[in-house]
């Protein structure tokens, strides 16, 4: 005989050997709702009884250890039905409860299988986690595919396109196809547009190819990725970053006097070429990289920003050049004017910000490019002085 607020373990345990045995939640929803109010005190099924005690491993051994472990593999069974023992057992007698049952069982929806977007996300992770190589991911869509698993893409280019779809393009670029005889611009590859030119049949030597990018959403997308470091103490004179140069300190300084809470970053401009000699081409890039970003990041490939590409058989005019270079210089004065970034500190918040170009780190040639220079073998070439200079001549 047992107290009112005890209960037995026989029973007990049988009855959670027969939730366990529950195919879904539906049988054994039906199971608790057949059970009489009664049946925590009075179920003593002799036959149940005798066939669990000869079958039952864990009924041999009645020492109380065994007893304790029992109890506690039931409390655990018991807690993880309890949701449906309290909405059955204790509404058993209740005329609704049929419908009680059956508002439940609709809410038992099975999780919708995870979309192209969803997968493609995951193996990109993975694939950056323990670095595989694309043939591996490859394999993989379809491994998973071959196993019947929904919406896998079929390689590691599908997985790209869907990441990259509809994400919004920070290289805006401006392409020109530039006559290496009349300096015409245009956008055929194989000839030039001028009726009048010598090329215009056809290109005799490889053009140059000219692509200028907008700088305001590279800018933008930089600063909302990272945090800008504080902002240095002025009155230390010892410089160990561009941040404690005279130049910064004078756009600082210049500009706060006008607005004292203005936000300010500065930017270093390089630009420099490259011969390619097997394929008798060359390339000349010029980009920028924000200086109030930590230096351990700030000249990494995605902080910096693309001003523009040159691409042909020789290094582009000066002529030339300088006709594309009014496109960045423009966006320039218009970045010193104020634009709004969110970056992550700010929890989705705008502040105003100003850049300014405070410096470039260019070699002679590529300083009489930018600067419409002479070159630095010719006369009156030196940035500083209006000297006239010296020829030579050599034997």
């Amino acid at each position: 005989m047992f107290h009112d607020d005890e209960v037995p373990l026989r029973s007990t345990k049988n009855i959670a050997r027969q939730l366990r045995d529950a195919k879904d939640r539906h049988s054994r929803n039906q199971f608790l709702s057949s059970l009489p109010p009664d049946v925590s005190n009075d179920y003593t099924d002799e036959t149940r009884y005798t066939y669990n005690e000869q079958d039952d491993p864990m009924m041999v051994d009645q020492n109380d250890e065994q007893l304790e472990s029992n109890s506690i593999v039931v409390s655990q069974i018991v807690d993880d039905v309890s949701l449906d023992t309290h909405s059955y057992l204790g509404n058993s007698e209740d005329d609704n409860s049929q419908d009680i049952q059956s508002n439940l069982l609709t809410q038992d929806i099975s999780p919708s299988s995870p979309d192209t977007r969803e997968i493609s996300t995951a193996l990109a992770l993975f694939r950056h986690r323990h670095r595989l190589s694309k043939s591996c991911i490859n394999d993989l869509c379809d491994l998973l595919r071959s196993f019947g698993v929904a919406n896998v893409p079929s390689d590691f280019r599908s997985i790209e396109k869907i990441l990259i779809k509809n994400q919004e393009n920070t290289l805006q670029s401006r392409k020109y196809i530039i006559c290496s005889k009349c300096g015409n611009k245009g956008t055929s590859l194989s000839k030039c547009v001028d009726i009048k030119c010598e090329s215009q049949s056809g290109f005799v030597s490889t053009p140059t190819t000219i692509c200028t990018f907008k700088l305001l959403p590279q800018v933008t997308s930089i600063l909302d990725r990272h945090n800008v470091m504080p902002e240095p103490d002025i009155t230390n004179t010892n410089i160990s970053d561009v941040q404690y140069g005279y130049a910064r300190r004078n756009v600082i300084f210049r500009e706060r006097m006008i607005d004292s809470k203005k936000n300010i970053v500065t930017m270093l401009l390089n630009s420099d070429g490259i011969a390619l000699k097997k394929f008798s081409h060359s390339i000349w890039l010029t980009c920028m990289v924000i200086n109030e970003l930590p230096r351990a990041i700030r000249f990494n490939i995605g902080n910096v920003i693309i001003c523009s590409i040159s691409m042909g058989g020789n290094k582009p005019k000066k002529n030339q050049f300088q006709s594309f270079i009014k496109y960045w210089v423009f966006e320039l004065q218009q970045l010193e004017l104020g634009f709004h970034i969110s970056p992550p500190n700010l929890h989705g918040h705008f502040i105003k910000v100003h850049a300014y170009l405070i410096a470039a780190a260019l070699d002679k040639p590529a300083q009489a490019l930018l600067m419409n220079l002479n070159d630095p073998t010719g006369y009156y070439s030196c940035v500083r002085c209006t000297i006239q200079g010296k020829g030579l001549e050599y034997s």
